[in-house]
């Protein structure tokens, strides 16, 4: 099948939504498919079997990029040669036969974080009329999700055809991302980093601190009883900006228990040497970064507007709270996981892992192209 992957960065060392699609790709290919991606940026190792069509890049910001984006991609789609079996959007464009939803649907992100006013701001009216224009059904054939949240969603904002919708839940690499053989590794890795054998670790990776929470856990870190909290050590990994926060930190009087350690390229250590993720994300279709750490033995706290709660067994393998706000909540949590006797933790950690084998890229691709055979076939 000749395939069109449109995706503004397109990048092998990149964040989630790039480090997806060029697994994607690869994956394609290797299943015998002519994959064509159509992006501004190229960057990463090469695959010399993906081609690539070089889309204009704007140096504006915000929607106006994405606008601009999604203009330009269309337009060098109608100028190629050839054509496609199969156009599969991986950014906010149309028309497509297949759109992924890699991004918070805004009609949501602006209930959750601003006023209603603030949909007069031309910005946001720009990106909810390019999303209603996407989720239109002459414009796109058929919509994937990594959760039931976004479905659900999507149906309760736009009234998109039902059975035109399809979950795919991500998947993980089992062998990047596994635990600790034994407590000997445990123990070497918690002195390579720098952790004490007996602290409490608590981690917070994330790229965006604001959306992923960061201030909602430090002043869940600041309600924790004096005792737990001397014994608490606070991981923030992620490439955002610290000073914000470690004044925040300060100001909340748990400045000795955050430990801001910068991006990592080895975060299947953090999480195989941690005790528990901590990740009160305001909103996200499915954070992958829960499905990593229950693939290391590590169980999750977060919220249920994260699509990846959906894999999250309530005080079996991890805990769940509605929203980032309920820090009282979160504290609680904390508190009886730290409180649990060894035996018990381990019970929480097995059932994480065993929960993860249920998702890997090869059922996810296979899934992925059963939806493409169906869109084709169908010719709707």
């Amino acid at each position: 099948m000749k395939i069109a992957i449109l995706r503004k960065d397109y990048n092998t060392r990149g964040g989630g939504a790039e480090m997806y699609a060029a697994n994607i790709c690869s994956a394609l290919v290797q299943r015998g498919h002519e994959v064509t991606v159509f992006s501004e940026t190229f960057l990463g190792e090469g695959n010399k079997n993906i081609r690539h069509v070089r889309v204009k890049r704007s140096f504006l910001s915000g929607f106006s990029r994405t606008s601009s984006f999604h203009k330009k991609v269309q337009k060098a789609l109608r100028k190629f040669k050839g054509g496609f079996d199969l156009v599969f959007a991986l950014s906010r464009t149309f028309p497509s036969d297949i759109y992924r939803v890699t991004e918070s649907l805004h009609a949501e992100w602006m209930k959750i974080r601003y006023h209603k006013w603030h949909r007069m701001n031309p910005r946001h009216r720009g990106i909810l009329k390019l999303e209603k224009n996407i989720f239109m059904p002459g414009n796109t054939r058929h919509v994937v999700t990594n959760s039931e949240l976004t479905r659900k969603q999507i149906l309760k904002n736009y009234g998109f055809s039902e059975n035109r919708i399809t979950v795919v839940y991500n998947g993980v690499d089992h062998a990047k991302f596994c635990p600790c053989e034994n407590k000997k590794e445990w123990t070497r890795l918690r002195r390579i980093l720098e952790i004490p054998e007996d602290k409490f670790v608590l981690l917070f990776p994330a790229a965006n601190f604001k959306i992923k929470g960061l201030d909602y856990a430090l002043g869940t870190l600041a309600r924790l009883d004096r005792p737990l909290l001397e014994k608490t050590l606070f991981i923030i990994a992620g490439g955002d900006k610290q000073e914000p926060y470690r004044k925040l930190a300060a100001k909340l009087g748990v400045a000795a228990n955050a430990r801001f350690v910068g991006r990592k390229e080895n975060m299947r250590d953090y999480y195989a040497s941690a005790d528990l993720l901590f990740y009160p994300t305001l909103y996200e279709p499915f954070a992958n970064v829960c499905l990593e750490a229950f693939s290391c033995s590590l169980p999750v706290l977060t919220t249920a507007l994260n699509g990846s709660s959906e894999i999250v067994k309530d005080s079996i393998n991890g805990f769940i709270v509605p929203d980032a706000t309920e820090e009282l909540l979160m504290a609680r949590y904390i508190a009886k996981f730290a409180a649990f006797s060894e035996s018990e933790r381990a019970g929480f950690a097995d059932s994480a892992y065993r929960t993860s084998l249920n998702y890997n890229w090869t059922k996810h691709v296979e899934q992925l192209e059963r939806v493409f055979k169906n869109v084709k076939a169908s010719g709707d």
